[in-house]
């Protein structure tokens, strides 16, 4: 649930100021365009993820946080001219919300004596992401980060992500090979 945390507080930390960092960057009358090609590539995004999930649960996870880094990394660069920032939000979007099918597959298929608690939870954990998020990038805009650099807070939180996700990854393939519970893991 921990990556839940860290994926929904990198997303937050950003998106919390999506019109801000779009009005300050680019025509302020693109930016209900913006939020239309994000809400596209979320879409789009959870059905991906739902298959990538049923596919390879914990590599698809770690894979979409490969792609998730640069993506954010370059919103940094492209908020300057409409059609890079157009391309970036999009994928931004598809990338964070592929997400979400299979972190909410992991939980439950790991606690399979209370699928339905464990689902709460990790919905309780995207909620507290959304609000740690959105108070962290608060946090350092008033600590004088410019709008433009805030991408690098969804950064931080998504290295973050990718290592506990990864870590994941490993130990299940370790519990597999030494044929360890499911549970136990």
């Amino acid at each position: 649930m921990l990556i839940t945390v860290a994926v929904s507080a990198s997303l937050c930390s950003v998106f919390t100021y999506i019109t801000p960092i779009l009005e300050t960057l680019i025509l302020p009358h693109e930016v209900t365009f913006m939020l239309l090609l994000f809400g596209i590539g979320l879409t789009v995004g959870n059905f991906i993820g739902g298959w990538l999930g049923d596919w390879k649960l914990m590599p698809s996870v770690v894979g979409i946080l490969e792609f998730l880094i640069p993506v954010l990394v370059l919103f940094t660069l492209t908020t300057a001219a409409l059609v890079p920032a157009a391309a970036t939000v999009f994928c931004w979007g598809l990338l964070a919300f592929s997400l979400i099918s299979p972190l909410q597959m992991r939980v439950v298929n790991e606690a399979a004596q209370a699928p339905n608690l464990a689902s709460t939870r990790n919905q309780g954990a995207f909620n507290l992401g959304n609000a740690a998020g959105a108070w962290v990038g608060g946090l350092a805009l008033t600590h004088g980060l410019a709008y433009r650099e805030l991408p690098w807070i969804g950064v931080a939180l998504i290295a973050v992500a990718f290592t506990l996700s990864l870590l994941s990854h490993r130990l299940d393939v370790k519990a597999s090979v030494t044929g360890a519970p499911e549970g136990a893991r």
